[in-house]
């Protein structure tokens, strides 16, 4: 497999292209559909369809009344989309290979999958907490001048930096 096929649907896209798709998917959204780019709320419509009858009232917002929208099919298409570029890639079916993270840090597999899930659980909680996702705020907070967002962006990339300093300076063993 050569040429178009090959860069569109295997090889990485080179970063201002996929900022492009994803700057336009914006405006394409609010035009078409009336609602804002996040993958947190997505999270929460998983969540809200398969614990239907939860208790936390932020799940029965008009946000989540269609626990069956866009917005699952949103991530399912995000994974399977992975999922197909990576099998077309001749990546493997299953790997536990986090690029640098596992290539400098000698964890099992399970302790390193407990560390991500614990990290995407604080993520969540985070999302949550700032009132949306990095995606959430940092493409379609700013895209619409939201004050709030931009504190929020700042707020996720600063404690991105702080956070990569210390896995790379602590389960790393330095910054080189």
């Amino acid at each position: 497999m050569n040429g178009w096929y090959e860069t569109l649907f295997v090889n990485p896209w080179p970063w201002w292209a996929g900022g492009l798709v994803i700057g336009l998917l914006v405006p394409l959204l609010y035009y078409f559909e009336n609602v804002s780019l996040g993958v947190s709320t997505g999270y929460g419509s998983i969540i809200k369809a398969i614990f239907p009858g939860t208790r936390l009232k932020w799940f029965h917002s008009s946000t989540f009344a269609d626990r069956w929208g866009w917005r699952v099919f949103f991530l399912g298409g995000m994974v399977l989309g992975a999922f197909i570029s990576a099998r077309l890639g001749g990546r493997p079916l299953f790997t536990g290979e986090m690029g640098l993270f596992t290539a400098n840090v000698d964890w099992s597999l399970p302790l390193t999958a407990l560390f991500f899930a614990v990290g995407g659980f604080f993520l969540g909680l985070g999302a949550r907490i700032a009132g949306g996702c990095t995606s959430g705020h940092s493409i379609h907070g700013l895209a619409t001048l939201q004050p709030s967002s931009l504190v929020a962006t700042i707020g996720f990339l600063a404690t991105g930096i702080i956070s990569t300093y210390f896995v790379r300076v602590f389960l790393m063993g330095g910054l080189s």
